[in-house]
């Protein structure tokens, strides 16, 4: 017993390093078995003989070469095929011809365009024992987007105030009754006179009367305003803009503007 609590350490260490040996002396053994099955695994997976592949089909690869190799010019000599966004369409041989859509709003022409005025006017005065005179000033704007906003609107205001785009700033004749105000408007800032009889009017927009003559079809009174478009030769246009003297249409179908001009020949309207 004594031998074996002075060498224990010993004997330990000398049962580790046998076991060592042990497992070494099998390694080759074990890295050979590993070796065979992997061999016998790869020789039921892979067949004795295989089949070659086909040939790979290059045909496109070939066409696309063929066409990178070939140069493409520009041709700018018929711009409109280029940046004009009317439809075009392809005929069966290839060619290129215009699409007649597109072409017809030519046909339409502007009979009339009214201005729409924004009129102010002297309404009426208040006047009270004590207290600022106060003077209906009245508003009202023709070219309004509803029918309820083109109603004249009075303002009651005194001297120096100022509201819904004016200042009144001075009255002649008696205060409960005066013949004329002055107001300053605030967007532009000129000055103003305005009475009962005379109001003061500016334009702020216009109406336009538009017929289409192949299709006996007329247009009346559109504004820039209106939700509804107006439809003729199977396309619809929007009014986005009436001026003194033109109007301007969007195509739907392509987003492509028109301007059609006023020719004050062309007055006569055909009855619906």
């Amino acid at each position: 017993m004594q031998f074996l609590k002075k060498n224990y350490e010993k004997i330990v260490l000398g049962v580790v390093v046998l076991a060592a040996l042990v497992v070494v002396a099998f390694l080759p053994i074990t890295v050979s078995r590993e070796k065979q099955q992997l061999t016998d695994m790869e020789s039921n997976v892979l067949p004795p003989n295989p089949k070659a592949l086909p040939p790979l089909d290059l045909t496109r690869v070939d066409e696309l070469v063929k066409r990178g190799a070939t140069s493409v010019s520009l041709n700018l000599a018929d711009a409109p095929k280029i940046f004009n966004p009317v439809r075009w369409q392809l005929k069966a041989d290839r060619t290129l011809f215009r699409n007649p859509a597109g072409e017809e709003v030519k046909g339409l022409k502007v009979t009339r365009i009214s201005p729409l005025y924004e009129t102010y006017s002297l309404v009426s005065a208040s006047a009270s024992a004590g207290l600022a005179t106060h003077y209906g000033i009245g508003i009202k704007h023709e070219a309004a987007d509803t029918v309820a906003r083109r109603n004249i609107r009075i303002n009651y205001v005194s001297i120096n105030q100022t509201t819904n785009n004016f200042t009144v700033i001075a009255a002649e004749g008696p205060e409960e009754d005066p013949t004329s105000v002055t107001l300053r408007l605030t967007d532009t800032q000129i000055t103003v006179k305005i009475t009962k009889e005379k109001p003061y009017q500016r334009v702020e927009g216009y109406t336009a009367d538009l017929v289409y003559t192949s299709e006996n079809k007329s247009f009346l009174n559109r504004r820039k305003t209106d939700s509804s478009s107006i439809s003729f030769a199977n396309e619809s246009y929007k009014i986005v803009d009436i001026e003194e003297s033109e109007v301007v249409l969007l195509q739907l179908s392509n987003q492509k503007q028109w301007i059609r001009e006023f020719n004050p020949s062309n007055s006569t309207v055909p009855a619906n």
